[in-house]
């Protein structure tokens, strides 16, 4: 298989990317991706600048091209905000979005889930992608092969656990709304989902114990949890020419913890 091949298939070069949320865990994972296949990346972040200038600083160092900016995606005009310099930067045009922000924020069951709780489950996960796909598609209607990519999880499918249960409904929404946007926005952007199963980021780190995490080991095919790098991949895939007649599909990357 040729070089040349690779490039034409698998290759970003002169792509524009936006991940969310890119500075740790798999937006890190993903932001580094895109761009060692050649696309420059608005590496944003809202709270964590230092790790998202580290992740900028790695791609720099192998060649890349990256640059960082704030945002808090859970207010719309913050959003706006951030894709009005995005159209600054790149002279109005942008070809890809991935909406990787969201949390789990903290396990509770739902008898003892507060408002204001409820309010910021829904904002990091459901808010803020939808804020960032709306500020975002004037871009991308001027960009080439263009293409959004959000983060789902296998929550979406079985439910959550201890205490999950409202983010994996928000997963779920996530899920449903991959779908109706890939529709709506067909032919000129074309929308998938990355449902990673359980990956070891300081997500687990924060919200799982040992315990539950042994426990999902021993539950998964192949006898490991995920990791970041194991996600990168399948963005490049869904957003290069490999995956220019993919749209509105849910990608499953969890070792077969659960088979759709």
């Amino acid at each position: 298989m040729s070089n040349q091949y690779l490039e034409e298939q698998f290759g970003l070069t002169g792509k524009r990317a936006v991940v969310t949320g890119a500075g740790r865990g798999l937006g890190r994972a993903i932001a580094e991706a895109l761009a060692a296949a050649g696309a420059e990346v608005c590496v944003h972040y809202h709270s964590s600048e230092g790790p998202a200038r580290e992740c900028a600083d790695a791609i720099a160092k192998t060649g890349g091209k990256a640059w960082i900016a704030k945002a808090d995606l859970t207010q719309s005009k913050d959003a706006d905000a951030l894709f009005a310099k995005v159209a600054q930067r790149w002279n109005g045009a942008m070809d890809i979005l991935v909406n990787n922000t969201g949390d789990l924020v903290e396990r509770r069951k739902i008898a003892e889930f507060s408002d204001d709780l409820l309010e910021r489950v829904l904002r990091v996960n459901v808010h803020s992608a939808i804020y960032s796909t709306r500020a975002a598609i004037p871009l991308l209607k001027k960009g080439k092969g263009a293409s959004i990519i959000n983060l789902s999880s296998v929550a979406a499918h079985h439910g959550g656990a201890n205490g999950a249960s409202v983010y994996a409904a928000t997963k779920g929404a996530i899920h449903t709304w991959t779908k109706g946007l890939s529709k709506e926005l067909a032919p000129d952007i074309r929308v998938n989902a990355i449902a990673p199963g359980v990956a070891m980021t300081d997500f687990h780190h924060r919200h799982s114990s040992k315990e539950f995490l042994d426990g999902v080991t021993n539950a998964t095919a192949l006898k490991r949890l995920g990791a970041p790098e194991d996600h990168g991949g399948a963005a490049v895939f869904l957003c290069a020419k490999s995956g220019a007649f993919i749209t509105g599909e849910i990608i499953e990357i969890n070792g077969g913890l659960w088979f759709a």
